[in-house]
């Protein structure tokens, strides 16, 4: 969450409660991280990623609902934080997790090295996106910026409701001829 403190300023927090709040990003990515690595074996990585991208969007959804409907007050900045950080806690405990785990698992062995890199410079690229559009949209659009964000989340859930398939308990070679299967 690379924009907490201008969100949280946004509120009406002085930068000096921003910046301290946003002490909890780090502790809720630390916590949220172990649980989803202990979890991401037992569970499988589907409905992880599924309910993981579900909470997601309703974070964003109630993000939006808090900035755009709750009047300015001290109770609406810790709303607001308070809504971050559970959104941080699915991002970093099941989606993050999943993400990480699924690109070295989904592509061929003789093609896994320079996939993984391309998947991870794709990834580094739409991180450099969202870091440079973020600002802008919120400046510009205030808390209807995490409606576009709710939207764009809601067509991944789809797409990954369609295309994602479990990868739990298969060996990369099973996992190499499924996607061989269905790729041609």
């Amino acid at each position: 969450m690379y924009f907490a403190p201008t969100i949280l300023l946004e509120t009406g927090l002085s930068t000096q409660a921003a910046l301290t709040a946003t002490i909890g990003n780090g502790i809720v990515s630390v916590v949220a991280t172990l649980i989803g690595i202990n979890f991401i074996s037992k569970k499988g990585r589907r409905p992880i990623i599924i309910s993981g991208l579900t909470g997601v969007i309703c974070c964003h959804i109630l993000l939006a609902s808090a900035f755009l409907l709750l009047p300015e007050t001290p109770v609406r900045s810790y709303i607001i934080l308070f809504l971050m950080l559970v959104f941080l806690f699915f991002v970093q405990s099941m989606v993050a997790v999943v993400y990480w785990l699924m690109i070295s698992e989904m592509f061929p062995l003789r093609l896994r090295g320079i996939a993984t890199g391309l998947a991870v410079c794709m990834q580094w690229f739409a991180n450099a996106a969202v870091a440079f559009l973020f600002p802008v949209l919120l400046d510009s659009l205030g808390g209807k910026t995490f409606i576009i964000f709710a939207v764009i989340n809601s067509l991944s859930l789809l797409f990954l409701w369609k295309f994602m398939p479990e990868t739990k308990g298969k060996s990369l070679e099973m996992l190499e001829k499924h996607f061989e299967k269905e790729l041609s």
